[in-house]
C-alpha cells in the first residue's frame, strides 16, 4: 500500500460528504505518494427518453450535464481538498462499472475507493449497484468505505478462507489479504485479527454405519480447520489469541465476529461469481457489507493476478 502510485476515488454526485475522497486523502496524509484520479458518474436521464429527443438534442443534454458536473466537481475539490493535484473524470454511460474498470486498467490503478451503496432485496436480480459491479469485475482491490471513524485502539480484521486446500487462488488470496492488512497495520499501529468461518458438515442421511455419528465427522473437520488457521497464524507471527474461528456460514459468522471485534477495516476475498450464480448465491462480501460498520477491502481473483501495471507506459 505504501507503494501505491495511482488511486481511483469514486465520487457520489452532489453529496456534501465524500467518504471515499476522505479515505483517499487519508492515504496521502499517511505518507502514500500516489496520484488520485477522482471519477464522478452522472446519470444521463435523456437516454431514457430517447423517443422524445433527436440525436442532436440528446447529445446537447449529455454535454450540458457533463459540463455542470465538471464545474461542481472542480468547485468541491477546491474547497475540500485545496492544494491536492487531482486527475478528474466525468462518466456518463449506461455501464458505469465497466467505464471505471477501464480507467483502472488505463492508468494502472492500485486500488479503487467507493462509498458503500444502500442495497435492496432484489438488487442482485434486477439491478446491480455500482459497488457490487466493482466487486465483481474490478482488476484491482476495491475499498468500500463506511461512515466509521478510525480508532487506533481498534483492530484490523482479515477474513480467511481455507475451505478448499487444493485451490491455489484461494491460498494466494489469503496471502494477499494478510500482506495488505499488514501494510495498513504498520501505518496505523493497529493489531491484526484473523477471522475464519467453518461451514458445518451435513453428511448424507443415507449414511447409516455401525458406530458412525455425524457429530464425530463435524468435530474432526472443526479440529482440522482450527489446526490450519493456527498454523497459518504461527507462520506469520499472529498471536493465537487474535485468531477467531467459528462454525457456521461465512455470511453469518463474519458480521457476528465484526460486531464483537469492532475493527476499523475488514479484508476479505471474493469468488467473483457471474450470471445466474450471483443472483441465486451471491458473493459473501456482497452479503456481509451491509451488515458491517467498518471499511471493507475486497480482493477479487482478477485483482490477485494483477501486480503488473496495465498502462502501456
Amino acid at each position: 500500500m505504501r507503494n501505491f502510485k495511482n488511486i481511483i476515488v469514486v465520487m457520489e454526485p452532489r453529496q456534501l460528504r465524500q467518504i471515499a475522497l476522505e479515505r483517499g486523502l487519508a492515504l496521502l496524509q499517511s505518507g502514500v505518494k500516489a496520484k488520485i484520479t477522482v471519477v464522478m458518474p452522472v446519470h444521463n436521464f435523456s437516454s431514457e427518453i430517447t423517443s422524445a429527443l433527436s440525436v442532436e438534442q440528446e447529445d446537447d443534454v449529455k454535454q450540458n450535464l457533463v459540463a455542470k458536473s465538471k464545474k461542481w466537481l472542480e468547485a468541491y475539490l477546491q474547497v475540500q481538498a485545496m492544494g491536492v493535484d487531482f486527475d478528474q473524470r466525468i462518466i456518463s454511460s449506461k455501464n458505469i462499472g465497466k467505464e471505471i474498470t477501464a480507467i483502472a486498467k488505463e492508468i494502472a490503478a492500485d486500488v479503487i475507493i467507493k462509498a458503500s451503496d444502500v442495497h435492496g432485496l432484489l438488487d442482485a436480480i434486477f439491478f446491480t449497484p455500482l459497488d457490487w459491479q466493482l466487486l465483481r469485475h474490478s482488476p484491482v482491490p476495491v475499498v468500500i468505505a463506511k461512515e466509521n471513524l478510525w480508532d487506533p485502539k481498534k483492530c484490523i480484521a482479515v477474513a480467511l478462507d481455507f475451505s478448499d486446500p487444493e485451490d491455489d487462488d484461494q491460498r494466494l488470496i489469503n496471502m494477499r489479504l494478510l500482506r495488505e492488512a499488514q501494510e495498513v497495520a504498520a501505518m496505523t499501529h493497529c493489531q491484526i485479527h484473523l477471522v475464519n468461518a467453518i461451514p458445518p458438515i451435513l453428511p448424507p442421511s443415507s449414511m447409516d454405519l455401525p458406530g458412525f455419528t455425524p457429530d464425530v465427522l463435524g468435530d474432526e473437520a472443526l479440529k482440522e480447520n482450527c489446526k490450519t488457521v493456527l498454523a497459518f497464524a504461527t507462520r506469520h507471527k499472529i498471536p493465537t489469541e487474535n485468531c477467531h474461528i467459528r462454525e457456521g456460514q461465512a455470511d453469518e459468522v463474519i458480521p457476528f465476529m465484526c460486531k464483537e471485534l469492532k475493527p476499523n477495516m475488514l479484508f476479505i476475498g471474493t469468488s467473483a461469481r457471474r450470471g445466474l450464480a450471483v443472483a441465486l448465491l451471491g458473493n459473501t462480501c456482497e452479503k456481509v457489507i451491509d451488515d458491517l460498520d467498518c471499511d471493507v477491502v475486497v480482493i477479487t481473483p482478477k485483482a490477485l493476478k494483477r501486480k503488473i501495471p496495465f498502462a502501456s507506459n
